[in-house]
């Protein structure tokens, strides 16, 4: 039995660590950069923006109106229409939290001391091929946000006997979803790209990427990573949700 409990351990760990570093991609090293950069919000709305992101929310729209208490919806004068309205404001609010999250569990001073090429990759950011190399990267990005957004919140949704439908495409086999996630288009178009370059600026760009992702995976404090991941990216939404008359279970 031991056993069985250490392997889980590190099984919640190991994917603990692997949404940190989805979501906290690009934040740290952006810092360096001599122009502001995309703080969680733009990136959460950006994504959330995107043709995926949009059809992840009417997905939550239908499962909020197929949800929502009548009665409940009556008294606070909520019509099912504005439902998705509201389902957008609550996942950019809850996605935002779950950006600035994940970043407050990396350790700043470990991070600087194991990883010195924050200048050198904001610098390198300007070059041409690097920046015509993140325009083609940006849905892959995006695509990932969105997903680990949503199944952390669907996770949490279901830990916790929340009266709502799952809107993840995997999990719920949604074909029409999963044709919407840009990644493997974008991820073949990246490869060919990256192929064909000769670019000594973007290869150096990856090796230092490489890097800067192995920094901050030894940054995290795991100290910190002793809930599921759901509870420490949504714990709480069940207040807001119910503002919206979905109830628990």
């Amino acid at each position: 039995m031991g056993r069985e409990y250490q392997v889980a351990d590190v099984n919640f760990l190991t994917r603990a660590i692997a949404v940190v570093l989805v979501l906290t991609q690009g934040l740290v090293a952006a810092r360096a950069q001599s122009f502001a950069p995309p703080e969680p919000a733009t990136r959460v709305r950006e994504a959330l923006a995107s043709p995926y992101g949009r059809a992840l929310i009417a997905e939550l729209g239908k499962n909020l109106r197929a949800g929502a208490d009548p009665a409940c919806l009556n008294s606070k004068a909520i019509a099912t229409d504005q439902l998705e309205a509201r389902g957008l404001a609550l996942m950019t609010k809850w996605g935002v939290r779950m950006a600035e999250t994940s970043e407050s569990i990396i350790d700043q001073k470990i991070y600087a001391e194991k990883f010195s090429g924050q200048t050198e990759l904001a610098k390198l950011r300007n070059d041409a091929t690097v920046k015509r190399y993140l325009a083609i990267a940006q849905p892959i990005q995006q695509a990932n946000l969105l997903d680990s957004m949503f199944e952390q919140f669907d996770r949490y949704v279901l830990i916790s006997r929340i009266k709502l439908a799952q809107v993840s495409a995997l999990p719920t086999g949604n074909e029409a979803l999963l044709n919407m996630n840009p990644g493997e288009a974008a991820e073949e178009k990246l490869d060919k790209f990256t192929s064909a370059s000769k670019s000594a600026a973007l290869k150096r760009y990856l090796a230092l990427t490489e890097q800067d992702a192995a920094a901050r995976k030894a940054a995290i404090r795991k100290d910190q990573l002793t809930q599921p991941v759901p509870s420490i990216l949504f714990g709480g939404v069940e207040a807001d949700l119910a503002e919206l008359c979905i109830a628990g279970r």
